[in-house]
């Protein structure tokens, strides 16, 4: 399982100051320990380097991104060693990760991440991520830790993820401000979902709804159910889990895992639903998804019907090119407005943008030198609808 506690389920900032939230962290703490005991091995993204900094050097979160850089480097240690001294009161270990998105655009060191995190789970071990934004700069940004969580989540292939937030459900506008919000207890297709998600957040964190609505349809298209809880009652992780959002563990210490209960209620969260995938999501798939975006393909009916069909993606169906991207970029495909896929292209957009709609057999002379005639391979494409 894949935890992300967000900086506003950590610390709180009020007239007083800011200062640590002991109680949501120890309830986080001994949820891992019920989790490990229940036979589920589990991996911890946490937020929390930029505000610990802070409450560490009595300052405002600062805005300048050299200084935020020196913050977070105070504020992770401090962190750091919150997390080491509560796990070693229940018996368990963790270890730290600081991860990069440059660490999952090449797909050696994507593997060399997965591999580590599996043999520290091997050991026993709980792995605690986070960005480095000791280093990290706006370019070279996962975003968000709700994406970093996903994208570990679909690299591990793990069998849930569950986000926590400050507020109980997921709803149909911002209950804050609307009061005819309504909860959405089970989103039966991530993908396809609209709702309002303005809300100017913690002012701690760097996430909001928004990136938390991305990050399950990640999840979701990785074949991965994921849960929305909130921060302050982590114990309705369990909810989900009776509910058979993730299946049992079959033996633990000799004892079987228990099947979750016919009648039993909903999450008390909201459930994003996983993708039923008619194509095989292997390891090339995965680290597509992890990938930036470096533009977009537009296509006519003929191709997405060819690709929906696992078939290569032809210049010829494609309409438009959008962006600038060189060849072995990730780029999103879409159609009629909508993304329907992504996969890593075999041209930058200069060729595509000559060749598109175009024969194979008129490549040679439009480009001057002979090349392949698939725009993408099909292995090379992931749906994600």
């Amino acid at each position: 399982l894949v935890l992300k506690v967000g900086t506003s389920s950590l610390m709180v900032s009020d007239d007083s100051g800011q200062r640590v939230r002991l109680s949501n962290l120890a309830q986080m703490v001994e949820l891992i320990g019920d989790l490990r005991r229940r036979g589920y091995s589990v991996v911890l993204i946490s937020s929390g380097a930029v505000g610990m900094g802070c409450i560490k050097l009595g300052i405002k979160k600062p805005t300048d991104i050299r200084v935020k850089q020196a913050v977070a480097a105070a504020g992770q240690s401090h962190l750091m060693r919150l997390y080491e001294d509560m796990f070693s009161t229940i018996g368990l270990t963790c270890a730290q990760l600081l991860i990069s998105q440059i660490d999952f655009m090449d797909k050696q060191h994507w593997s060399n991440v997965k591999h580590t995190l599996i043999e520290c789970l091997n050991l026993g071990v709980v792995p605690v991520i986070n960005e480095n934004d000791c280093t990290n700069t706006q370019e070279l940004r996962f975003g968000d830790n709700d994406n970093l969580a996903a994208l570990t989540a679909v690299q591990l292939e793990a069998d849930g993820l569950f986000l926590f937030t400050d507020v109980d459900y997921l709803y149909t506008a911002n209950p804050r401000t609307n009061p005819s919000a309504e909860p959405l207890r089970v989103v039966e297709e991530p993908w396809a979902l609209h709702v309002d998600t303005q809300n100017a957040g913690s002012g701690l964190g760097t996430g909001g709804m928004s990136t938390k609505i991305i990050a399950a349809r990640t999840a979701s298209t990785a074949g991965i159910p994921c849960g929305l809880i909130n921060g302050e009652h982590p114990r309705r992780v369990l909810s989900f889990l009776d509910y058979g959002v993730v299946a049992a563990r079959p033996v633990i210490n000799g004892v079987p895992g228990a099947e979750p209960a016919k009648d039993a209620p909903l999450p008390e969260g909201t459930f994003f639903k996983a993708m039923v995938h008619d194509q095989t999501v292997g390891e090339t798939r995965r680290w597509i998804l992890s990938l930036p975006v470096g533009g977009e393909l537009v296509l006519d009916d003929g191709a997405a019907r060819a690709i929906a069909n696992h078939k290569s993606l032809l210049p010829i169906g494609i309409l438009k090119v959008q962006g600038r991207f060189i060849n072995n970029e990730c780029v999103k495909i879409c159609h009629r407005g909508a993304e329907i896929g992504r996969a890593i292209v075999n041209f930058t957009s200069e060729e595509l943008t000559a060749i598109r709609g175009r024969h194979s057999k008129d490549f040679e002379e439009i480009l001057g030198y002979s090349t392949v005639a698939e725009g993408c391979f099909r292995d090379n494409i992931l749906l994600t609808v």
